[in-house]
């Protein structure tokens, strides 16, 4: 196939299609990305059409409600185009036309009426036929009626999961699994509840399974365990066979003999000693092979290299015959070449009576204990009178087979289904192949009934979602039941032009596996070819970003977000119509971009798919705190949120004045003291707080009478909420909101853990008024589209580590019936052998990186016409190498060289631009008033609020100026207060000095808006200082102190000045304080100040060289304003 020259791939593509419309033959089709798989599914269709007597008789299945629809609009604007009796000039257009042509004929016919009644085409989803199918026959799928299916039912597997724990403290049969369970997790209920809750999410895959092991004893369990192993070491020892051959192994005996002569008795090789024979294949030899190949391979499992051959492997350095036995060594390893076959062999677990009993015995309580979990999982969702997408998959295999074969169900719809298409085969899982074979039960061969499938291996990326590939390999060799399917392969890409096709087949060759394997579900390479033709400005090209520091720091991710931007801005600015697309792998690796553009590319418009968390959106944030305040009174954060609000306003003045001197009140019952008595809040804030309170007030005298989401959403509404969107995106994503706090709430009543787990899972939807000409979204996201440019950013960076999970199993397919290999959670021991666990989940780990090429090939193949590369590489000490399981590491063997010639940049920490971060005040301009009290204030009513940002710079003023500005008035404040004496500050002096911060602010040309915030800001940091234990004890009285110490210093024959915050002497220790005002949050956790003072070591250092002579001891530290903190540098 790979050696097939272009004009013949062509030919094959042309016959194969030709084939896929024989509407008597079954057919599996493997089209690659760009092979118009959906124009192919149309023609099948339409084909089948002009043959059936109804059109109900052809069912087509997809996995998504998108992919229907487009399936089915293709078929219709088919039939209309053939009606209509439009032109058409492309061959396959011409080939869909006499098809759509046959179609309105046999319609007409037979009276289907096709046009008009389009519903008769059965174009659906597998969950919405699974749906159907239960509903169809409701006491046999154990339902009884139709329930809701819940999009998240993550409430319900740990609600089961938390009754089946429950049960040990019963005192029944049932108790003794679980109490094993709980023992083995150290009796850590909660950890074992999370772990159960996980394995309810995929129990399709472990329910028929666990029943098998229900059914044995343990001695059955350890035996068929036992001989599962010895069948895969035997498989994994073939491969090793295959490279340490025993010729080889012959040349290699004098060597090792050698080796082990030269060892202490102790040492594992000189159990070789007497080596004269060549290693068998039995598991029982799996010993001798690992000590074999810990001699050969290092720990990464590399071949040694002749400098490691010392003594301490045999090998003494003045030994006579060393040098003969190193070079026979090498000659062995040359011979071999690939290591991987047996390194491969380590990780293999041992066959050990003791540990196979003791893993049976748990695997046992295990999975009577998930059966359990199952049980009360069904009952949880009679309760709730909802289930999940899984149960509705068990529920309609349960209506079309029972304990005695095919239900009547399965009977009438084996003499009404005549042929099924099956969209996307790759990423079906075990159960929705078990439905089709369902489906099909009574099919014989040649009697007029087919099954198409079509989909393309390398595209197979849906594992988190249980979809297994090794389905489609097994199903091109096996079938599917009893329906014998001829495998068919398209070669065309009708997509991408000549350069980029052409680089794809070049690179994607070697980063996927070399051979298909349904164990490790591999896929090799599928060489296809462009059908387009050559234009200027094609092809992919390599970013290569090298720094000098660590690449997951954010001042990196920083840099190559605004390098990712410039390179969109130059793209749209070459080609303005063209469809641009930014992939990643993971939405975290968007967030950087995303806030790069809004800063400083904001001409930029972009369509965020499924990217920015809905819990991330200000407006959004704004209603929770809402929600929670109104639900609990004593909820400070959120009551302080809401009074900060656009809808209120209040300056951090007001708040101060408001809540500061009384931590034990609420800020209700303050809010109401102000309202009633005078207060020290300014005209504007008692103005504000009035209106709120008003509206506050008159909610919570109707609270408990109208529904939750109304009494919510109607008090968000009168605070004038609706006034703070400012897109259609920020309506969008407030109802949202609002609707998830419909679908949870009990009652009156809301569990706000329930509510942010949710919320995790909600994105903010696109804005549709921008151009989609430009589009964020995830490789997995954008699977099926195509642009014109293709960006890949963040190459360099790896999703998470998953977590473990309870219990993993291996299916093995014995001649009889399938064998469950299995094996609990553990922790990994160090140094300890494999264990079972441990071969499973290394399988598990290579089934996902053979995932993550495919993935990669997604990616590429979303291009039609370039495909930019970027990554930033860290380079230490000339030394270059990509991240451990990131994309570029599978490109690095074709890229590599553009990072090597990369000249690395030095990225510096900029603290001024955490200025950028801190938050501005956003408020309706002018409160809106409500009648009632507008006659009783001064202030006057505004008709129409939109919001302001309040400051904003003007053109000679910048954030970062003005960071350091604050930071330089904070500073000369710090020294007039200690100068002063602390016991004469007090809040209100420092508020009396707010003119003269301000006026000092202004004639550095900063706005009045941006000046009168700064000062605010600034009393705020003093304010914390002068009230922190940490502060006081900086700023008490010393007669020694000094407050802004100048001092010069000769260094390298340059005079260089430095200044000292603050420092004095107390209890024979030199004091040397830094201040640093920047903005943090409170409840920083001492390790992270900690950290976050440790960029001024270096500057302290060089303070505490200039008292070296005092002969005292140097004590450094970091003061902190805002969180009136001292760290002190150890």
């Amino acid at each position: 196939m790979h050696e097939m020259t272009p004009q013949a791939l062509i030919a094959l593509d042309a016959d194969n299609r030709l084939k896929a419309l024989d509407a008597r033959q079954s057919f599996i089709v493997e089209a690659p990305a760009g092979a118009g798989k959906t124009e192919l599914l149309t023609q099948r269709y339409l084909k089948l059409l002009g043959t059936v007597e109804s059109p109900e008789e052809i069912i087509a299945l997809t996995f998504t409600n998108k992919a229907a629809a487009e399936m089915r609009n293709r078929i219709l604007q088919s039939l209309e185009a053939a009606e209509q009796n439009t032109t058409v000039d492309a061959p396959h257009k011409q080939q869909t036309r006499a098809l759509a042509l046959s179609a309105l004929q046999q319609s007409g016919q037979k009276n289907w009426q096709l046009l008009t009644q389009p519903s008769r085409l059965r174009i659906l989803t597998i969950d919405a036929l699974c749906s159907s199918l239960s509903a169809q026959m409701p006491l046999l799928s154990r339902l009884g009626g139709q329930p809701r299916v819940a999009d998240d039912a993550n409430t319900h597997y740990l609600e089961a999961a938390k009754r089946t724990l429950a049960m040990v403290a019963q005192e029944t049969s049932l108790d003794a699994p679980i109490s094993t369970v709980l023992a083995f997790m150290q009796n850590d209920a909660q950890k074992l509840a999370q772990l159960l809750s996980e394995m309810l999410a995929k129990r399709e895959q472990w329910l028929p399974l666990t029943s098998q092991h229900q059914a044995l004893d343990l001695d059955e369990i350890s035996n068929q365990c036992a001989a599962i192993i010895q069948t895969v070491i035997e498989e994994k020892l073939a491969l090793a066979y295959q490279v340490l051959t025993p010729h080889r192994q012959t040349i290699l005996m004098p060597v090792v003999r050698f080796a082990a002569g030269n060892l202490d008795e102790a040492h594992p090789l000189k159990s070789l000693q007497d080596w004269q024979t060549p290693l068998a294949l039995h598991a029982q030899t799996l010993p001798h092979w690992l000590i074999l190949i810990d001699f050969l391979l290092t720990d990464k499992g590399m071949f040694r290299k002749p400098g490691g051959l010392n003594v301490n492997l045999g090998f003494p350095k003045e030994h006579a015959d060393k040098k003969s036995h190193v070079e026979v060594f090498e000659q062995i390893t040359e011979m071999i070449g690939d290591p991987d076959a047996l390194h491969a062999l380590r990780s293999l677990p041992m066959l050990n009576d003791a540990d196979l009993h003791q893993n049976s015995v748990v695997v046992s309580a295990f999975s009577q204990v998930l059966q359990l979990s199952a049980a009360h999982l069904w009952q949880v969702f009679q309760s709730a009178g909802e289930v999940d997408f899984v149960a509705i998959s068990r529920l309609a295999i349960n209506a079309l087979r029972d304990e005695d074969g095919a239900t009547d169900l399965a009977l009438k719809l084996d003499y009404k289904i005549s042929h099924l298409l099956v969209d996307e085969f790759q990423d079906t899982n075990a159960t929705q192949k078990e439905l089709l074979e369902l489906l099909t039960a009574g099919w014989q061969p040649n009697d007029g009934r087919t099954l198409f499938c079509v989909g393309d291996p390398m595209q197979s990326i849906y594992r988190f979602r249980k979809a297994d590939v090794s389905l489609f390999l097994q199903a091109a060799t096996h079938g599917i039941g009893q329906i014998s399917l001829q495998p068919l392969k398209l070669t065309r890409n009708n997509r991408s032009h000549p350069q980029v096709v052409e680089w794809i087949n070049q690179k994607f060759k070697s980063i996927f596996p070399p051979a298909d394997n349904t164990l490790e579900a591999a896929i090799s390479y599928r060489e296809f070819i462009a059908t387009r033709d050559a234009i200027d400005h094609e092809g992919v090209q390599v970013h290569a970003l090298t720094v000098e520091g660590d690449e997951e720091s954010a001042v990196v991710y920083t840099h190559e977000a605004h390098y990712v931007a410039a390179l969109i801005d130059q793209a749209q600015r070459e080609h303005p119509s063209q469809k641009i697309a930014v992939l990643v792998r993971s939405r975290t690796h968007l967030h950087a971009l995303v806030s790069e553009i809004r800063r400083h590319f904001n001409h930029l418009k972009f369509q965020a798919v499924e990217i920015e968390g809905l819990s991330q959106r200000q407006t959004v944030q704004d209603a929770l705190s809402l929600t929670r305040a109104m639900l609990h009174r004593a909820d400070r954060v959120h009551w302080l949120n809401i009074l900060r609000a656009p809808w209120c306003g209040l300056t951090l003045n007001d708040l101060h004045a408001l809540c500061a001197h009384d931590h034990r009140a609420t800020i209700w019952q303050l809010m109401q003291r102000a309202i009633s008595s005078e207060s020290a809040l300014s005209i504007d804030g008692q103005a504000r707080l009035t209106h709120v309170h008003a509206i506050l007030n008159q909610a919570f005298n109707e609270q408990g009478r109208v529904p939750l989401r109304r009494w919510i959403e109607s008090t968000w509404l009168q605070l004038g909420g609706g006034s703070t969107l400012i897109s259609a995106g920020d309506n969008r994503d407030i109802q949202a909101f609002f609707d998830l706090i419909e679908t949870l709430t009990q009652g009156h009543s809301l569990d706000f853990t329930q509510l942010e787990t949710a919320m995790e899972k909600l994105y903010a939807e696109p804005d549709i008024t921008e151009n989609d000409h430009l589009q964020f979204l995830t490789i997995h996201k954008s699977k099926g589209l195509e642009f014109d440019c293709v960006i890949l950013p963040a190459l360099n960076r790896k999703p998470r580590h998953a977590d473990s999970p309870l219990m993993l199993w291996e299916e093995v397919q014995s001649e009889a019936y399938t064998q469950l290999l299995a094996a609990p959670y553990s922790k990994k021991k160090k140094n300890s052998a494999p264990t079972i666990y441990d071969y499973i989940k290394q399988l598990e780990a290579t089934r996902a990186n053979n995932e993550t090429a495919r993935l990669l090939y997604v990616a590429a193949t979303r291009a039609i016409r370039q495909l930019h590369l970027v990554a930033t590489v860290k380079r230490k000490e000339g030394d270059i190498t990509p991240v451990k399981q990131s994309l570029l590491e599978l490109l690095w063997p074709s890229v590599g060289a553009a990072f090597m010639q990369a000249e690395p940049i030095r990225l510096q920490e900029d603290a001024s631009s955490l200025a950028e971060f801190t938050p501005q005040l956003m408020r309706l301009p002018t409160v809106q008033m409500p009648a009632i009290l507008a006659q009783h204030h001064t202030a006057k009513p505004m008709a129409g609020a939109y919001p302001q940002v309040s400051p904003e710079p003007d053109s000679a003023s910048t954030l970062s100026t003005l960071a350091t500005d604050k930071g330089t008035l904070a500073h000369l404040y710090m020294q007039l207060i200690s100068n002063i004496g602390l016991d004469q500050w007090s809040i209100q002096r420092l508020n009396d000095c707010k003119p003269a911060m301000v006026h000092w602010l202004l004639q550095q040309r900063h706005s009045q808006p941006l000046s009168t915030s700064a000062a605010d800001e600034i009393i705020a940091m003093l304010h914390t200082t002068l009230t922190s234990q940490d502060g006081q004890w900086v700023l008490k009285a010393r007669p020694d102190a000094n407050n802004e110490l100048a001092v010069e210093a000769l260094n390298n024959q340059v005079i260089q000045k430095k200044v000292i915050d603050r420092t004095f002497v107390e209890h024979d220790t030199r004091w040397i304080i830094d201040y640093k005002s920047i903005p943090l949050t409170s409840g920083l956790s001492d390790a992270t100040l900690q950290q976050m003072a440790e960029p001024y070591r270096e500057q302290l250092e060089g303070y505490a060289v200039l008292f070296k002579q005092e002969g005292l001891t140097l004590q450094k530290a970091v003061f902190f304003l805002s969180v009136g903190k001292l760290v002190r540098l150890i």
